[in-house]
């Protein structure tokens, strides 16, 4: 009986832990459970009716402002740029293109060694009100050391009225580098127009 005693006890200590774990397992799922059950789904998307996909607006090209100058007045814009002008009685839209170079082809297998090359430029007048005389002698030439550039127009001017434009080219050859074209119709530097020519 003593044997059966000491085995007593551990028995029922074995058998309370047993019981205890099963309990506490049950009771933690519960719990879970139950705060699972307890939180509230989240509501649904409201969408105003008849809403749908709108296309969203894109950055567009940079435009810039059109330039203006009257007599007087001086602007240095880049080359291909518009310059509205205001010249006493007239309005008029320059504007120079270009220039236009034949970049030399070299053999297969070799650089391009020419320091210049053959290239125009467009002078293009548009008239709103009056008339515009330009003698291709107001035109000058300057490469990036500040040097003149031989000009050869393919006319000695050119007249433009409203509905008639004209079109003055300006030949030359041009060196890799910063070159700009200035129209002094008055003597004095109204308009440069500015470009950088790449022979590569």
């Amino acid at each position: 009986m003593t044997a059966s005693a000491r085995r007593g006890p551990g028995s029922i200590r074995s058998r309370g832990r047993g019981l205890i774990l099963p309990a506490v397992v049950a009771l933690l799922v519960a719990g879970l459970t139950g705060c699972t059950q307890a939180a509230p789904a989240a509501p649904a998307a409201e969408h105003a009716p008849g809403a749908g996909s709108y296309p969203v607006a894109t950055a567009g090209a940079n435009v810039r402002a059109l330039q203006e100058v009257s007599t007087g007045g001086y602007r240095l814009v880049a080359a291909g740029d518009p310059v509205r002008v205001h010249l006493g009685g007239t309005t008029a839209l320059i504007t120079v293109a270009g220039p236009d170079v034949a970049v030399p082809v070299p053999k297969p297998g070799e650089p391009i060694s020419a320091a210049t090359a053959p290239g125009v430029l467009t002078v293009t007048v548009v008239v709103s009100t009056g008339a515009v005389h330009a003698s291709a002698s107001t035109f000058l030439g300057l490469d990036q050391k500040a040097l003149p550039i031989r000009l050869t127009p393919d006319a000695s001017a050119i007249e433009a009225t409203p509905g008639h434009p004209a079109t003055l080219h300006l030949r030359s050859r041009f060196g890799t580098g910063h070159t700009t074209l200035t129209w002094q119709p008055t003597g004095k530097p109204l308009i440069t127009w500015d470009f950088t020519v790449e022979i590569d």
